[in-house]
């Protein structure tokens, strides 16, 4: 007769993966990383923390704190905060650390963490720091040509995108994006939309659309493209709905080809942070295990938010599973 394996201890139930580790952007520990940690501690659970500055040196803090033992690891703040912990868990041919797990806190900045449902308030975000609930997500890949010709490669959790979608994300304002969480902490609606708006001019400034081809499962086309997001998330540039069928679990891409120019993308801006745009004529959508595209003119490539050296010809294809996101 086999013996009933023990129960955990209340304290393995609650922190299965260890106290959570948090690493903010700079953004972030103006108030928001204090008020986390408080309401951690206010469920018994010291969490330690780091800040980055600058926030490129959050992949070196995240690797350091897995050699140390830590296997849940909390970006606390934007996208870029999420790619540079991706960085460090997911190389570019798989898991570094198939046993940790990624923890988001976004509170109001991060698009990834809106794909999952997960709150801005720092109280119920806690709540979700604890316990067993996972989801097992894939990672996209791209790989492109850098300044000095030589072939790229690199990961995200969220978005690739090219061209004025790509601008706008990587203008992202560094606070949040308005109407924030809690009464002492909110950001007045119109700090949040003048942010966006700014986000919006100058990547309407710095971007002009491109002859290109782009390929996918089953299909190629020629078009006059002024933007694409490969999506594994719903969610980009501020909180928009932009892939609105996106599935992080489904080993595809959801792919966002915007042709025409940058100025019709922001036309139908309230379109896009509902995810109304589609379907449209002036927007090709497709779900696809594989990605290629090429321009005849240089347009910028943004990894969750991070401007990546160099740009077209892009290649995107899916790491099926190779992420544990804390839920």
């Amino acid at each position: 007769m086999t013996a009933p394996l023990p129960s955990p201890s209340p304290g393995e139930a609650r922190l299965p993966f260890g106290p959570p580790f948090l690493i903010a952007d700079p953004a972030a520990a103006r108030r928001d990383l204090t008020v986390l940690r408080r309401a951690l501690a206010a469920s018994g659970v010291v969490a330690e923390a780091a800040v980055a500055r600058p926030v490129g040196r959050v992949t070196a803090i995240a690797a350091r704190a897995l050699e140390d033992g830590h296997r849940l690891l909390v970006a606390v703040g934007s996208d870029r905060v999420v790619h540079a912990v991706l960085r460090a868990l997911v190389h570019p041919t798989g898991p570094r650390w198939p046993e940790a797990v990624l923890g988001l806190a976004g509170l109001g900045r991060q698009d990834l963490s809106a794909t999952f449902g997960l709150p801005d308030d720092p109280a119920k975000a806690a709540r979700h720091l604890l316990g067993a609930n996972l989801f097992q997500v894939d990672v996209g890949r791209a790989r492109w040509r850098g300044p000095d010709g030589s072939e790229r490669v690199g990961v995200f959790a969220n978005t690739a995108e090219l061209g004025y979608p790509a601008e706008v994300s990587a203008r992202a304002p560094a606070g949040p994006v308005g109407g924030a969480w809690g009464a002492a902490g909110i950001v007045p609606q119109f700090a949040g939309r003048a942010g966006r708006f700014a986000a919006a001019v100058g990547g309407l400034a710095a971007t002009r659309s491109s002859p290109a081809r782009l390929e996918v499962d089953h299909t190629a086309v020629d078009l006059r493209l002024a933007g694409l997001v490969v999506a594994n998330g719903q969610f980009s540039m501020g909180r928009m709905k932009v892939a609105p069928r996106a599935l992080p679990d489904d080993g595809r891409l959801s792919v966002m080809a915007f042709q025409g120019e940058p100025l019709g993308i922001y036309a139908r801006s309230k379109d896009l942070y509902y995810g109304l745009h589609v379907p449209h004529p002036s927007v090709r959508e497709y779900q696809s295990r594989r990605v290629a595209v090429d321009t005849a003119e240089p347009m910028a490539l943004v990894l969750d938010g991070w401007r990546a050296a160099g740009g077209p010809p892009v290649r995107f294809d899916v790491l099926e599973q190779a992420l544990r996101v804390k839920v």
